[in-house]
Formats: C-alpha cells, sequence, structure tokens
C-alpha cells in the first residue's frame, strides 16, 4: 500500500478500510461476475456510495474548490483499493480530469466542474492525449468555427468513461496551430460503446462533427496529463496483481492434490515467487512515480510514469495469468473473477501505450539527456495495434 507520513498512513488505511467496506456490501466478489455482465461497466448504487457518500472523487480536487485536497500517495492508495475490487466506478477518469482542470482552475467552467467532481453529482472524463500531443500543430480534434463560437471536429476511441460521462475534456488545436483544452457536454457528442475484452470498463468511441465546445485553457500540458494518466492506471494495475497474488497464495495453502496442499509443489512455490517478484517491483514503481508527481520535475515524472506503466502492468499480466493457472479448472469457469482480473490487465496493458511503447519512451528520455552531453541521438518509436483491447480468450 502506498503510504507518505505516519498521520497520513491512518488516514489512508482509514480510507481503504471504508471503501473496501462500501464495496463489499454494494459488489462483494460472491456473484460479481453475473452482475458485471448482467449489468454493465458501471455500477450506479456503487457509485453513489462512493462518489456522494463517501466523496472518493474529491480527494484530487483541491480544497479551494471543493475537495479534499489530499497527498496523491492517498490517491495512489484508493486507486489501488478500487482496482483490487475491480471496481465498476469512473473515479480512475475523474481522477486524471480533475488533474487537468486543476491547473486552469481559474476559469469559472473549470472551477465549476471541480466542484462537481468533488460533490459526486458530475461525472467528467478526459480523452487521454496520445504522443502526437507533444508537438504543438498536431492532435486529433480540430477547432472550427461554429454558430455559437468555438466547435471541434475529430474522433477518438478507447475513450474512458465516455459513454457515462456528462462532460468531455478534449485537447484540440485551432487554425493557427494553438492547442487548448476544450470541455464538451456529452449529449453534443457522438459517443459509441465499445465491446472491449474488459466488461469491467467502460471505453467508447467519440466523434465531434460542428459540435459546441468551451476553452478552457491555450496553455495545456497534454504531456504531464498524459503521464498523470499511466501513474494513476500503474495503481490500478497494482492492485489487481496484488490482489490475484493473495488470491493464488491463499487458494495454494488449501487445495489438495495428490494428498498433498498444491502450495507444497516446487513448481507453484516457483510461480508464486516470480509474481511476488513482480508485485514488489511494481510497489516501489508506484511509490517512485508517487513521488515524482507531488515533488518530481517535468523529466522525473515522464520517467517514473513510463517505469509504473512497464512495471506494474507486466506485474498484473503475470499475477493474473498465475491466478488462473493455480486455481485449475475453476479458474477458467465463467462464474469465477479470475477471468475479470485477467481482462482487466490486458486491457490497461495496451490502454495508453503498449510495453514497447514505454520502454521506447524510457530509451528516448535517457538518449535526449545523452544527446544533451554528446550522445548519440534516439530513433523513432515502432508502435503496436492495441489488439489487446478486444482479445476474448485468456
Amino acid at each position: 500500500m502506498i503510504l507518505s507520513s505516519a498521520v497520513g498512513a491512518e488516514d489512508t488505511a482509514l480510507l481503504v478500510d471504508t471503501i473496501r467496506v462500501a464495496v463489499g456490501r454494494a459488489d462483494p466478489a460472491d456473484g460479481r461476475s453475473e452482475r458485471v455482465y448482467r449489468d454493465g461497466p458501471l455500477d450506479h448504487d456503487l457509485w453513489s456510495v462512493l462518489g456522494r457518500e463517501i466523496g472518493v472523487g474529491a480527494l484530487a480536487v483541491p480544497e479551494a474548490f471543493g475537495g479534499l485536497g489530499t497527498s496523491y500517495a492517498t490517491v495512489a492508495a484508493a486507486l489501488e483499493t478500487l482496482g483490487a475490487e475491480l471496481t465498476r466506478v469512473p473515479v480512475l477518469g475523474s481522477v486524471i480530469a480533475a488533474t487537468a482542470l486543476a491547473r486552469c482552475a481559474e476559469h469559472p467552467v473549470a472551477r465549476a466542474l471541480l466542484e462537481e467532481i468533488a460533490s459526486g453529482t458530475r461525472i467528467v472524463a478526459i480523452v487521454v492525449p496520445g504522443d502526437e500531443m507533444a508537438s504543438p500543430g498536431e492532435g486529433t480534434f480540430r477547432v472550427v468555427v461554429g454558430d455559437d463560437g468555438a466547435a471541434l471536429e475529430g474522433s477518438a476511441e478507447f475513450v474512458l468513461d465516455a459513454a457515462v460521462a456528462d462532460t468531455l475534456l478534449i485537447h484540440a488545436v485551432d487554425r493557427y496551430g494553438t492547442l487548448g483544452l476544450y470541455a464538451v457536454d456529452r449529449a453534443h457528442l457522438a459517443v459509441e460503446p465499445m465491446e472491449t475484452t474488459d466488461a469491467t470498463r467502460s471505453l467508447a468511441r467519440v466523434r465531434a462533427e460542428t459540435t459546441p465546445a468551451t476553452l478552457l485553457t491555450d496553455r495545456p500540458e497534454p504531456t504531464r496529463v498524459r503521464d498523470h494518466a499511466l501513474v494513476a492506471l500503474a495503481c490500478d494495475s497494482l492492485g489487481v496483481a496484488r490482489t490475484c497474488l493473495d488470491a493464488a497464495v491463499a487458494y495454494a495453502k488449501e487445495r489438495v492434490q495428490f494428498g498433498r496442499v498444491i502450495g507444497e509443489f516446487q513448481a507453484v512455490k516457483h510461480m508464486l515467487a516470480e509474481v511476488a517478484v513482480a508485485v514488489e517491483l511494481a510497489d516501489s514503481a508506484v511509490a517512485h512515480a508517487v513521488w515524482a508527481v507531488e515533488e518530481g520535475t517535468a523529466d522525473d515524472l515522464a520517467e517514473a510514469a513510463a517505469i509504473a506503466a512497464l512495471a506494474c502492468g507486466d506485474a498484473a499480466g503475470l499475477a493474473t495469468a498465475t491466478n488462473v493457472q493455480v486455481h485449475g479448472g475453476i479458474g477458467f469457469t465463467w462464474e469465477h473473477t479470475a477471468h475479470l482480473y485477467y481482462r482487466r490487465a490486458l486491457s490497461s496493458s495496451v490502454l495508453w501505450g503498449t510495453a514497447d511503447e514505454h520502454a521506447q519512451r524510457l530509451y528516448r528520455l535517457a538518449t535526449g539527456r545523452a544527446d544533451r552531453e554528446g550522445g548519440t541521438p534516439s530513433t523513432e518509436p515502432v508502435r503496436e495495434p492495441a489488439a489487446a483491447l478486444f482479445a476474448t480468450e485468456p
């Protein structure tokens, strides 16, 4: 668990326990698979409790705008807990959106959105910018002249929580090549839910056709937003990995085969030990990323975000696959939650970049520093499709 000071650790532990109790009552593990496929990727009852009563959405919102203004260590612990429980609530996207809005909170619309995120009365999603946004003048969405001022044209896929959000935040470029962050009412967008491998997460295609939008700032920081998104996703993946390791270990201690518990077999011990090492590495990577968010420079955050994405993605993939294998036949059944965790890990591993892309970014960061010292220049990355989002079999 990611904790900061002793006082902060006590408060964070209380928050984590509160979240677990709320999830246990509204969405217990027993029967979760059935509810996921029956009710879809948004648990309205649980979101009402977490968003409005407990105020999970307020964690990343500054106090000046009605939020709790907690440390990012507390936010990370909450995201890890929600990931561990596979909660179907729009907290991950809200944390990323709040981070972007807080940097342009002088705008009245941004301020109002922050207050509504904090109170749990509005779901705000964000189209996480890709690598193309790193250069000014480039982007997926464009600004055009509409009947009432600024309007957007363009499209994006795999937008988290777009189908359940009230407002979307979109980075777009105008005709002069100036990048801006815009707020758009979802009712004005064409939003098509996507059927992906992860039934616990809402992803959608978003299309804007001369859609009215409000400019929040003409000085956005898309790279920083993306790095915050990667860190938040890493926290979620760490929760998935740790839960699956605990589940596999617990089952290995009680499942008897050939007159012995399977945890006594050397092959099983080695499998679980490998996962334990991966989880510890992921935990350290997230701790470093939390430090980078709170105290590091932009370069520190970029490096830490890529490392966390790599470490947590690998840990979640290994832990979920091992969990299925250790559980044997029961792990492959539709009723067991093991496949839900596997699917969550699979989709997270490619949601905002593949492992190869994160590794290539680390290389570019390292060689970029080397370039300034007379080193060898970096090369362009080779992109891979996000095919795992549409995989169907563990």
